[in-house]
């Protein structure tokens, strides 16, 4: 062993040996003290060896110990506290240690909550963990550098903000929930315990869709107010490595509901039990093999692990699917399977279910098209309208769905009982559509799908309203559809109607652009950590109102030596819309612009120049100006005929005195009543030419020279409707999720 960072992750991999063996003993033998105590300590001494592990590489970070080679890569004296932290999980190998640490803590709590199930549940889970902790001790966090650092390279400027401090432990959060309804569903087939699993189950399974949802909202967030290009999804393929996992665990808790409330799904729930989990591993698996390099920007380097990874994909699928089908014959048919209705709840769970599902499937073959198209061809991705074109259709199914099954009961609904709900709809869809047409009418797909999804709004607002007067803790069904509904209106807004455009802006000028006036004041330049950071202040008015914004652009230095750059964009929030304004581009301009200018002249040439007309006629050379200190010095000047609107011209003679160290020039002031001037700045014996400059002021004709001189700034500005009701949608689904997860916990059933 090298260090005691690596001493405690392999002491974690015996104890979870030890745990799991115990567990396997317990699985034959179900009472037995020694094998019991056995597991449960394993485990617990698994807990407790990762998490010193994890505060020793916390101290080593805080400690700047650039002897190790992971803190030398992501950490660096100059970062503030919060950020030294966050450089904990910055790389991969640090994250992995994360992901392992917080499926311990899970899985203390999950050993005493399983109770009869506790050794088959945790066997399996160990069976994750061990896999996990093989991956940490192949890409261990405490490898060592032959000799210690004096400073490190720093965490990525992009990650330097307070959402990504959060972001990555809410996300391995959730993974590592994910792995607790895939044990419970092996234990299920295992046992041939087709019912029991699913209520012990359900409040993992809304643990794990509201800590991944937090993680993906809050990685869009991040990416709506960190990165400058004005949106907040682009279904980069390491995005959806974790919205496909998340959309199967939204599919299995509607499938586990109707598994408990009407006895039906049973092989559907264990499918998707098992895949949102194999999901887990292979979205880890696309983004941490290299395969998406290419062609992700968040993609991580292959360090080697691809091979495990892809032997753990196999095994956990040949456990599970095995299973499966060693015990198909042996479970049970769904009751009155073949006789659903299809004017009830149960119907539209389904179709909830196969919606999710097929979006699933689409949004994972557009994200393995790299991986699909090496195999076969030229390795390629699909372009962000493939998952526009196929996941409409769906959302717009999902809408409707949302905006009617709400009102339906279990069992038989007739038209009769829901005709006052059926109103509401009728009513909600048709001022839905009227918005839609005065806004804008963009295609038969939006419209229906703003339709619906305003109807949806409408319905489980007024659920949820009902729900929360009676008892709050029956409204996070409500609440969550509520939000998915403004989560869908949001996305149209905010994608279909945003209005943008650029802007050049020299300093002290005002533009207007659509409706704003913005200036630009005076940039500001900061040392900040390696690199600067240009503030560029404006004024932006729009009224009455008026506001200070500070977009910014950040460099620093680059790993490969380049210079990165990192734009910082200045969100003014509304109630209908956020003002979003992004630099595109800053040019500093020249000092002193518009009052200086070159001239080169050979002898007899003329030049017009604004008011004048300068003749260039011969040299002027002097005699020895004396012989003090040794030796003389010459002047050299040259006779300019300058004539000022037309007037007589005079004769200039700018000149150079030769034989001095800088070759002092003389300025001659040129006629008229500006104050301009002329220094002969070079004289050419063999061509017989001069160089002139100009000093003085601009006319207004040439004032345009001048601006252009100015320092710029390329905005690009955008208004993005819809805004609020999409960050106020993804809250409420995430606080029905969490209002739902402490119902289950505290064991209230069913489910209304």
């Amino acid at each position: 062993m090298n260090n005691f960072g690596e001493i405690l992750i392999w002491l974690a991999l015996f104890a979870l040996f030890v745990s799991s063996a115990g567990y396997l003993v317990l699985c034959r033998k179900k009472e037995h003290k020694a094998a019991q105590m056995a597991a449960r300590i394993g485990f617990v001494s698994f807990a407790a060896f990762m998490t010193i592990a994890s505060i020793h590489l916390m101290l080593l970070i805080l400690n700047h110990d650039f002897t190790y080679s992971y803190i030398a890569q992501y950490s660096s004296r100059d970062l503030s506290l919060e950020y030294l932290i966050s450089s904990f999980w910055a790389g991969q190998e640090g994250s992995f240690l994360l992901w392992v640490l917080l499926g311990s803590w899970l899985g203390l709590l999950l050993m005493f909550r399983s109770r009869k199930m506790e050794q088959h549940v945790m066997l399996i889970y160990n069976l994750n963990n061990i896999f996990l902790t093989i991956l940490l001790i192949k890409q261990s966090p405490f490898n060592r550098l032959p000799f210690p650092l004096p400073d490190g390279q720093g965490l990525n400027m992009l990650l330097q903000d307070p959402w990504m401090v959060i972001h990555p432990p809410v996300v391995f959060l959730g993974y590592a929930a994910f792995a607790v309804p895939f044990a419970y569903a092996v234990t299920a087939m295992w046992k041939r315990e087709y019912d029991a699993w699913i209520k012990p189950t359900l409040p993992w399974t809304l643990f794990a869709f509201v800590t991944l949802g937090a993680g993906i909202i809050i990685g869009g967030y991040w990416s709506y107010k960190v990165l400058g290009w004005g949106g907040y999804w682009a279904w980069d393929p390491v995005e959806n490595a974790s919205l496909l996992p998340w959309l199967l665990i939204i599919a299995l808790i509607h499938g586990m509901v109707l598994q408990y409330k009407r006895k039906k799904l049973y092989k559907t729930n264990l499918i998707l039990a098992i895949f949102s989990f194999i999901l887990i591993i292979y979205c880890t698996f696309l983004t941490r093999s290299g395969v998406l390099a290419d062609f992700s920007v968040h993609s991580f380097v292959d360090l080697g692990i691809t091979g495990w990874l892809v032997f753990f994909i196999l095994a956990f699928l040949i456990i599970s699917l095995g299973l499966f089908f060693l015990r198909l014959k042996d479970m049970p048919l769904s009751k009155k399977e073949n006789n659903i209705n299809f004017f009830s709840r149960e119907f539209g769970l389904i179709s909830a279910i196969i919606l999710l599902c097929v979006s699933t499937i689409l949004i994972g073959l557009g994200t393995s098209a790299p991986l699909i198209t090496r195999v076969l061809e030229k390795a390629s991705k699909v372009s962000m309208q493939y998952y526009v074109d196929t996941n409409l259709p769906l959302g717009i199914l999902m809408a409707f769905l949302l905006s009617i099954v709400p009102l339906m009961t279990w069992g038989k609904n007739s038209f009769s009982k829901l005709a006052p709900g059926l109103i509401s709809v009728i009513v909600c869809v048709s001022v839905s559509g009227i918005i839609t047409f005065v806004s804008g009418y963009y295609g038969i797909g939006v419209l229906f799908f703003s339709v619906f999804a305003g109807a949806a709004v409408c319905v489980n607002l007024f659920l949820a309203a009902q729900f929360i007067r009676k008892k709050i803790t029956i409204s996070g069904a409500a609440i969550a559809h509520l939000g998915v509904g403004l989560m869908f209106i949001g996305f149209v807004a905010s994608s279909i109607y945003d209005h943008s455009d650029k802007v050049l802006l020299k300093q002290g000028q005002t533009q207007n652009i659509m409706g704003y006036e913005i200036t630009l004041n005076t940039p500001e330049f900061l040392k900040e950590g390696k690199g600067f950071r240009l503030g560029l202040p404006l004024n932006v008015k729009k009224g009455e109102s008026q506001f200070a914004a500070l977009p910014d652009i950040y460099s620093e230095p680059g790993r490969n030596g380049q210079t990165n750059r990192f734009i910082h964009p200045h969100i003014q929030r509304g109630l209908l819309a956020d003002l979003y304004i992004s630099p595109v581009n800053y040019d500093p301009g020249r000092k002193k612009a518009g009052f200086n200018k070159q001239i080169l002249l050979k002898k007899g040439d003329t030049i017009k120049m604004q008011d004048y007309e300068l003749t260039f006629t011969g040299f002027a050379v002097s005699s020895m100006m004396g012989a003090a200190e040794g030796g003389g010095d010459m002047t050299v000047g040259a006779n300019i005929l300058v004539s000022y609107k037309g007037k007589d011209p005079v004769n200039l003679k700018p000149a150079i005195i030769m034989g001095l160290t800088k070759n002092p020039s003389s300025s001659v002031k040129l006629p008229g009543p500006m104050e301009a001037y002329l220094v002969l700045s070079g004289i050419d014996a063999t061509t017989k030419s001069i160089s002139l400059v100009y000093y003085g002021r601009l006319d207004e004709a040439a004032k345009d020279a001048e601006l252009n001189l100015l320092p710029s700034l390329l905005l690009d500005v955008s208004i993005k409707p819809g805004m609020t009701l999409l960050w106020t949608g993804v809250f409420l689904i995430l606080l029905g999720g969490s209002i739902a997860t402490v119902r289950r916990c505290s064991g209230i059933y069913p489910v209304s």
